[in-house]
């Protein structure tokens, strides 16, 4: 597996992920955005991705573009809260650039897009776009992909 990544030179963030099913030109790709990154890189992905794959499959793509409200690496959202800068500063303008290049977006993060009020931020950022998800949790956030059923279909936001 070779998934094409952007991290910062101490890789602490990731600022993208692309992973592709195949080696078609001109791949048809969504743009997924989730909390924080986790352990995937250019040589494996993680649970989360792994449904992603799933579910971008299913709905007919050649690929993902994994994104993140926070760029911060690690495995734990409380570590990511306690960080003094869990999002980079190029965080905005890496989200404009993936979305650019994707046919669909998916808003994936759920109850933690409130911290900082980053959720909202980025829901404005992309405020020219249709948005999809995986439905809504009670209190109103996209639901995350490891907690939902594989036959979820997309919703709009």
């Amino acid at each position: 597996m070779h998934n094409a990544c952007v991290f910062s030179r101490d890789r602490a963030h990731r600022y993208e992920l692309i992973h592709r099913f195949d080696d078609r030109p001109n791949p048809r790709l969504m743009l997924w955005i989730g909390l924080n990154p986790s352990i995937a890189d250019e040589q494996r992905l993680d649970r989360t991705l792994t449904r992603i794959a799933s579910f971008s499959r299913r709905e007919g793509f050649d690929g993902f573009v994994m994104a993140n409200l926070f760029t911060l690496v690690t495995t734990y959202p409380k570590v990511m809260r306690a960080h003094p800068r869990p999002v980079s500063a190029k965080a905005d303008a890496w989200l404009r650039r993936s979305a650019e290049r994707c046919e669909q977006i998916v808003v994936a993060w759920g109850a933690g897009g409130e911290f900082r009020a980053r959720g909202p931020a980025v829901l404005k950022l992309l405020a020219d776009r249709t948005l999809l998800c995986l439905g809504r949790t009670q209190a109103g956030h996209p639901r995350h992909p490891l907690y939902v059923a594989g036959a979820q279909p997309l919703v709009a936001w």
